[in-house]
């Protein structure tokens, strides 16, 4: 009876961190800068799951939202960086730092970050165009793209970071009363 209980518990638990970075992804079209903002909270709110009950939780747990988040969210730009970046992400970022080099760690996670990117704007433009992102590329230019890219990639540090400091209060401060509630 305890472990049924117990299993129960952790189902709920994973439904309710589901569903919040499922909302987020549906509330993500209200601002504009919630582009970006929605899939990196969405991709963070996986992480509890995935300290709790496995890493492979935490990746069905994003393949779920991903699938979700393609079909029900308006805006695919949005859905499609949940997708190719900030839903994996914050699992990947525990395997990539067990790497002993910090060096090699950040040019892991560097080249990640740029073959994600880099690879979901090309779809976006090139193979399953989506009018009004392209549109903007077009008006950008070629420098200006680039210098796009390192902002993202100056942007990208400044996440991984946070995310550490996150991954590190939940479980310093919030793990243990959470799973006392339940």
């Amino acid at each position: 009876m305890q472990k049924r209980s117990s299993e129960s518990r952790k189902i709920a638990l994973s439904g309710v961190f589901g569903s919040l970075a499922a909302v987020l992804m549906l509330m993500g079209g209200i601002l504009p800068l919630a582009t970006y903002v929605a899939p990196a909270l969405a991709g963070i709110l996986i992480v509890p799951v995935a300290i709790e009950f496995g890493i492979k939780t935490g990746y069905v747990l994003y393949a779920a939202i991903g699938l979700l988040s393609l079909f029900v969210v308006p805006d695919k730009e949005m859905s499609l960086i949940f997708v190719f970046f900030l839903g994996f992400y914050p699992l990947l970022k525990a395997s990539i730092e067990r790497m002993r080099s910090r060096a090699a760690q950040w040019a892991v996670k560097l080249a990640v970050f740029n073959t994600c990117i880099v690879g979901m704007y090309g779809i976006i433009l090139f193979l399953f165009p989506i009018g009004a992102v392209v549109e903007e590329f077009e008006s950008m230019g070629i420098p200006f793209t680039g210098l796009l890219l390192l902002m993202g990639n100056v942007t990208f540090v400044i996440y991984d970071v946070a995310v550490a400091r996150i991954i590190g209060l939940y479980c310093a401060r919030f793990r243990a009363r959470l799973m006392k509630m339940h």
